[in-house]
Order: C-alpha cells, then structure tokens, then sequence
C-alpha cells in the first residue's frame, strides 16, 4: 500500500513539472527574437561610390585622412571630397539617401556653409560607419558633352505619348510632316517645333506634287505657311523627291519671297537603332567622343527618344548639356 502511495506522489510531481515547463516553454517562444542588422563599412563606402559615380565626380577629387583618434572607435578616416560648382550638393545628399533606403543605416547631414559645403556621417546598429566632408571648389570642373534634340512626330502620338513629353524637364524641339493631325498637335506640346518637307506628306492641303501647275503649288506653299507659321523653322529632305525634282526651285523662291529659309536635314545627326540596348549604346558613343568638343543635334523618332530619355537625364546628372537647337 505505501509503494503505491509513492507512486501516485511521483506521477503527480512529474506531472506538475511537466505542465510547468510546457507554460515556460510557451511563454519565452512567444518573446520575439531580435535579429540587430548591421551594414559593414565596405558595404556603405561601395554605394556611396555608386552615387559619386552617377554625378560623374572622379577619384582625384577624393580623398582621405586618419583622425588623430578613432571616432565612435568605429572609423579609421575620414573623407573629403571636392565637389564642382555646378552640382548642388543638396541635390547630392538627397540622391545619398535615396540610395541607402534599402539598408538599416541612419545618415545624418549637416550643412557647413549655406547651400554649399556639408558633412554627411552614416551609422549602422548605433556603429558610426563612414563620414565624409562635401566641399564645393571652384578650381574643378567636370569634362562634358554638348548635344541637342529634333524629335519627329507623327500621327501615332496619342494622349499616353503627349503625357510621357510632359514629363520631360531638359530641352528638346519637335518637328511635323505638314499635315492635319500635325496642325492639331502642335498646341498640346509645350516646346518649339519645325516642319519637314519630304516625301511622306500625303494631306492634298499641302501636297507639292511635281505634276500640279504653278498656281497649285503656290498655294499648297501658302497653305503650310498660313498653318504652320512664318516663325517656324522649315527643313528639306535632299533625299527626298521632292528636292530631287524640277519643282524644289520653286518652292525654294516662294519661301524665301516670304523671308523663310529652308534649311538641310542633313546637317542634323540621325540617331536610331533596332533595339533600345543599341540606341543607349549609340548614344553613349556619341556622348563620349564629343567631350570637349563642339556639339551635335541629334534627330529621331518620338520612341527612340522617349525611350533614351532616361540616359539623357543620367548625362545631365554627370555634367553633360543639353542645349538649343541651332541652325548657325
């Protein structure tokens, strides 16, 4: 009888230990865990880098010094970076932190000099990781490129293409085969605009048929001017039909009877290629061999520039110029 009763005694304190330790099993499996993240130094100086790199500032301009002790015992040195006058180093901290939103850092700036000079540190798990010093210098100057764009349009452009130009913040001139879509759009898009004459005008408004008589011709020509302007700039395809017949001269002098020259095609460089890869490729071509040379007008279809216009704006952030289309 009294082995029994310890028996029961045993299984009740086992069985008391044992729902003890489910409830303390329970209890610290529900605390969450705390994972610390922590960005290495490395990792923070290669994207820096990146950001550098996207303003075009090369390696001579960097450099960097060992404090007379560690700071936070964390940093080894310290950066200085010469900054040219024609970035805003504003605009520079800001592309800083947009560039580091996907990592557990905290960066902090702190503007030495009025829109100017300015001392950005980053840290990471409370560990002051990087610090560097922006100072503007007038002594620098990045080398760039000087480029300019004749976008042609045609009757494909709708409301989701015109909400794309919208968007489009550099310098750009358009160009129209006369016709009646052309006169509609014209007012839609905020930018300067000339008109080609060549062989795709099909609107009998302003078709210069060789086969019409004087009186036609004259006025088809006074059609196109009356719609698209005396101010306008008028360009000639020399390989097209239309300059390779026996009426160019004639429309040559009507123009120019109402002060308006016709200018070459020709002197604009065309730029176009099968794929968008290719034509960011082309472009860049371009870009590098102008530096420091004397500028180009680029022609191309609406697409095309569209889609380039993401690289040109990545020029513009590395020093590069767009500037007015000028026929001189």
């Amino acid at each position: 009888m009294l082995r029994k009763r310890k028996l029961i005694y045993a299984l009740i304190f086992i069985s008391l230990l044992l729902i003890i330790g489910n409830i303390l099993i329970e209890r610290f499996s529900e605390q969450d865990i705390v994972i610390v993240q922590e960005v290495s130094q490395k990792v923070i100086e290669e994207k820096f880098q990146s950001v550098l790199n996207d303003y075009g500032i090369i390696d001579s301009w960097i450099s960097k010094k060992t404090p007379r002790r560690k700071i936070a015992d964390s940093l080894d040195h310290i950066y200085k970076i010469k900054i040219p006058l024609d970035i805003s180093i504003a605009s520079l901290i800001k592309d800083i932190n947009t560039n580091f939103l996907d990592l557990p850092v905290s960066i902090e700036s702190v503007e030495k000099k009025n829109y100017s000079n300015s001392e950005i540190k980053i840290s990471s798990n409370n560990f002051l990781k990087f610090s560097v010093n922006l100072v503007h210098d007038k002594k620098i100057k990045r080398e760039y490129s000087e480029f300019s764009f004749v976008v042609k349009i045609d009757d494909k452009v709708n409301e989701e293409v015109l909400e794309k130009f919208s968007k489009i913040y550099f310098k750009y001139k358009v160009v129209f085969i006369p016709s009646e879509f052309s006169s509609e759009i014209m007012e839609e898009l905020d930018c300067d605009y000339l008109v080609l004459l060549n062989n795709e005008i099909e609107d009998s408004r302003f078709l210069l048929d060789e086969d019409y008589s004087k009186q036609k011709l004259v006025n088809a020509i006074k059609e196109i001017i009356i719609t698209f302007g005396r101010k306008a700039v008028y360009l000639i395809d020399k390989e097209s039909r239309i300059y390779k017949s026996k009426i160019y001269n004639l429309i040559k002098d009507e123009f120019e009877k109402r002060g308006i020259s016709i200018l070459d095609l020709n002197t604009l460089t065309p730029l176009s290629a099968e794929t968008a890869k290719q034509l960011n490729s082309l472009f860049g071509f371009y870009v590098t061999s102008l530096k420091g040379k004397d500028g180009k007008t680029f022609f191309l279809s609406y697409s095309d520039f569209l889609a380039l216009a993401p690289q040109i704006e990545k020029q513009i952030k590395m020093g590069d110029r767009v500037t007015e289309v000028s026929f001189n």
